[in-house]
């Protein structure tokens, strides 16, 4: 029987531990920004950033870095979709530069823990479910992982979640779906 099949709702191990790092990466202040300062963010990386004329270009927008600083200072204004791929250009080439810096980070004092919340099971039959608990674990090495999250790369990041899985000792394979993680420290 495959996951969800009866009822329980959970993400891939590997998805949560991306979103988790983009949360910590992305989301520190932006429950308290708009969509217009989002964009200023974004354009203000892009405009000092040397490598993104190529990260635009690999995103199919053909504006150079003085339209990008055009847009910066509002004098033109990039269109819907536009804004979108700017607003990914900028995770994507911000993701590739923060990398080496969140592995040392990560890395340091012996690695950081994750909390490892366990699917949520409300909505399976009572006689279905399992006697599951948040989980904790210690990350020593982040570098394969950052460097999985940096290129966006979802089979990597579920490869690792899986290797890190079969390191706990008992039904760990009741945890490569979960609800949620959390990267403390």
């Amino acid at each position: 029987m495959g996951h969800g099949e009866l009822g329980a709702q959970g993400v891939e191990g590997g998805r949560a531990l991306a979103e988790s790092l983009d949360r910590r990466v992305f989301d520190d202040v932006a429950w308290r920004r708009s969509d217009e300062e989002l964009l200023q963010q974004a354009l203000g990386y892009l405009v000092k950033k040397k490598s993104a004329a190529d990260a635009l270009h690999a995103h199919g927008i053909t504006a150079d870095v003085d339209t990008v600083a055009a847009w910066r200072a509002k004098v033109r204004t990039p269109g819907p979709e536009e804004q979108q791929r700017l607003q990914q250009v900028f995770k994507d080439l911000r993701r590739r530069n923060i990398a080496p810096y969140l592995t040392r980070v990560l890395n340091a004092d012996g690695g950081t823990r994750i909390e490892i919340h366990p699917v949520d099971q409300e909505s399976v039959e009572a006689r279905h479910r399992r006697d599951l608990r948040v989980r904790w674990k210690n990350i020593w090495r982040w570098n394969a992982i950052i460097a999985a999250w940096a290129r966006q790369d979802s089979l990597e990041m579920e490869h690792l979640w899986q290797g890190l899985m079969s390191e706990m000792e008992s039904d760990h394979r009741s945890y490569y779906f979960v609800r949620h993680i959390g990267i403390l420290g």
